[in-house]
């Protein structure tokens, strides 16, 4: 069940999970199985936290009463973070410590489940929230970070955001949440078949293009295509330019026999691997692909962008692809080249060096 996890995460999610704890997709498979054990048994989830995590627990509970993903029957989840008058006379009788624990006593029942988020895992009201929960034979989960904590001592399960720091311990819970939500719904009503992820490896191989078309649908992407031969500071102002107009830059690069056949049998200067290489390190770029005929047209179609992306050397007239991407809605960009810049004007010049 981690692909629900897999997923959502976001690029910095991504990199801190995968670098730090290889624990977490098995815990976050046990909580997923226990809310959804609950909820199929007639359970109810109670969720708590302050702050944030209040904003946390109010956002899971509209998730799963509304709906994350697709209209299906409303789920029990109750955020136990207001209504403001339970809760400001809770704390006004018996002090805010106790806000969470009150509610748990009055609306927890046997084999419900609390979620208590605490980014520290030492809030006072919610170790107490865990505390009451348990005496009542609840199943406790607890959302912290990566630290050890008072809340990682007394709840049945820990999901552990793998950081130390309080903003990044937020994002990666408000992608935990959306993980949970998306796999309770799939799960319990039966949505099995998920969009496929996007990749985590920026050189995306021949027979993972299709998946990765599918897995492109729910982005803004942006395709630009070139040689690349030898990257200069056109190319570089190019591509950062190209990222502006989406969530993802998709480079087409043409094959090394490609090149031969449109540049001559001296070219490329550069092979595949390391002209592929280079456009990998850069940040602007997020997926490279390889195409092997003249132009990109056929990877066009495949991979349906939302803005397709020349230099000013070309007219939208001649872009190869145009028509096929406004025909799907899309957008054709030309954006002007760089003054003082070109591989055939180095290329020219080192020969005449030699």
């Amino acid at each position: 069940m981690k692909e629900y996890l897999l997923s959502d995460l976001s690029a910095l999610a991504k990199t801190i999970y995968t670098t730090n704890d290889s624990e977490m997709p098995k815990m976050f498979d046990k909580v997923l199985k226990i809310l959804i054990q609950a909820l199929k048994g007639g359970n109810k989830i109670l969720v708590c936290g302050n702050g944030g995590s209040a904003s946390d627990a109010e956002h899971m509970a509209g998730e799963l009463v509304g709906r994350f993903g697709y209209d299906r029957p409303s789920l029990p989840c109750l955020a136990l973070t207001g209504p403001t008058a339970t809760m400001t006379a809770i704390a006004n009788d018996y002090g805010y410590k106790l806000v969470f624990k009150r509610q748990v006593e009055s609306l927890g029942n046997e084999n419900d489940v609390l979620i208590a988020i605490s980014t520290s895992g030492n809030s006072p009201n919610v170790v107490e929230a865990v505390k009451a929960a348990n005496e009542k034979n609840l199943v406790t989960v607890a959302m912290t970070g990566h630290a050890d904590s008072q809340l990682s001592q007394i709840a049945n399960y820990t999901l552990r955001a793998p950081s130390y720091k309080t903003p990044r311990i937020q994002e990666i819970h408000g992608i935990l949440i959306h993980s949970l939500c998306r796999g309770i719904e799939d799960e319990i009503f039966g949505k099995s078949e998920l969009p496929p992820s996007l990749p985590s490896d920026k050189i995306i191989s021949p027979d993972k293009i299709a998946e990765f078309a599918e897995a492109l649908k729910g982005y803004e992407s942006v395709f630009t295509n070139g040689c690349f031969d030898i990257l200069h500071p056109g190319h570089v102002y190019l591509l950062k330019e190209c990222r502006k107009y989406g969530e993802l830059l998709i480079v087409g690069l043409n094959s090394d026999d490609s090149i031969k056949r449109l540049k001559g049998s001296n070219r490329p200067y550069h092979n595949f691997k390391d002209r592929a290489a280079v456009l990998e390190a850069l940040t602007a770029v997020d997926y490279i692909i390889e195409f092997n005929e003249d132009t990109p047209e056929n990877l066009i179609k495949t991979l349906t962008p939302k803005v397709l992306i020349k230099g000013g050397d070309y007219t939208k007239e001649t872009v190869v692809g145009s028509d096929w991407v406004e025909k799907h809605g899309g957008e054709t960009v030309i954006i002007p080249l760089l003054e003082g810049h070109s591989t055939t004007a180095i290329l020219k010049d080192k020969n005449k060096g030699n």
